[in-house]
């Protein structure tokens, strides 16, 4: 599944490199799904599979407090479990993947060595609420996204549709606190030997990373064929003189990663690396093998 709302060349192009790699996946086939803003129009994106137009503003507006909460602006976490709910089990889970996020490799790469029955794969980081899953580059499965459904259901009539207190129960570490909670949930890490720069704050723009992503990637992994995840990558990229840039000071993060980058000289290799951890090993069982949907989101 793959979220944009930049009407952008260099948005379509990393659309087409994911479209590939889907394409390339033949046990499970993939599908491509791209989901766009239906309040605007597009002259540039286009899905090599199928378009989703998707009414994000009226959801917001119409949705339960709990909706709304969980979803924030991200059109993805809105637009991806109502699409698998309405396709009922055609799906076994979707690959979420930004619009703002790059992978230097081959995504077939990336694809094929989380190809099992996980059914949470993300990066996790110690937040302040809990450990949070990183849902810029992420795959669920179809029954932990039908369970997020139904928990956000149960957390509006528990609290009555008031606002403050389902603030208080959904927050970033949501689907991650949720998988651990239910037996039947596996949750497999994407490890950081995946990842380059991958944060919420401070993007890169397109520029950047045309330059410093491939030195950054040969000095990262210079013997093996593979790739790295870089979060965000933003057409614009960042507003100096926003408050963000201020309080995260990225400015100065920006110099640290060019030196850093600038330190492997040129050359572009691809990548591999060791195979990420997985966790609660025997939460899940094989099932019937169905087809898998790689879908695109917008920025977060």
């Amino acid at each position: 599944a793959v979220g944009a709302h930049t009407d952008d060349v260099a948005v379509q192009g990393e659309i087409e490199r994911i479209a590939a790699g889907a394409a390339s996946m033949v046990c499970p086939p993939h599908d491509v799904v791209l989901f766009v803003d239906g309040a605007r129009e597009y002259k540039t994106l286009r899905s090599p599979g199928e378009t989703v137009r998707y009414p994000l503003a009226a959801r917001l507006k119409n949705g339960s407090a709990a909706f709304r909460t969980f979803v924030s602006h991200q059109l993805l976490m809105a637009a991806v479990p109502d699409y698998v709910a309405a396709k009922n089990k055609a799906y076994e889970s979707a690959w979420i993947v930004e619009e703002d996020a790059r992978f230097s490799g081959d995504w077939a790469t990336l694809f094929s060595a989380f190809n099992d029955t996980a059914d949470l794969v993300a990066h996790s980081r110690k937040t302040n609420r809990g450990v949070a899953a990183l849902m810029a580059v992420a795959r669920v499965s179809a029954r932990l996204l039908r369970a997020v459904r139904a928990a956000l259901a149960t957390l509006e009539e528990e609290q009555d549709g008031k606002s403050r207190g389902v603030r208080k129960n959904i927050h970033g570490a949501f689907i991650y606190g949720l998988c651990q909670r239910s037996k039947w949930c596996a949750y497999r890490r994407i490890d950081k030997d995946w990842l380059a720069v991958f944060r919420a704050k401070c993007p890169w723009t397109a520029s950047m990373y045309a330059d410093l992503a491939p030195k950054w990637a040969s000095g990262r992994l210079q013997q093996q064929q593979r790739g790295l995840i870089f979060h965000p990558v933003k057409v614009d990229g960042h507003k100096p003189r926003s408050r963000d840039a201020k309080r995260f000071h990225c400015k100065d993060q920006f110099i640290q990663e060019r030196r850093f980058a600038s330190s492997f000289g040129g050359g572009a290799s691809s990548l591999t690396g060791r195979s990420s951890s997985s966790e609660k090993p025997n939460a899940t069982t094989d099932g019937p093998q169905r087809r898998t949907s790689s879908l695109l989101p917008p920025d977060r």
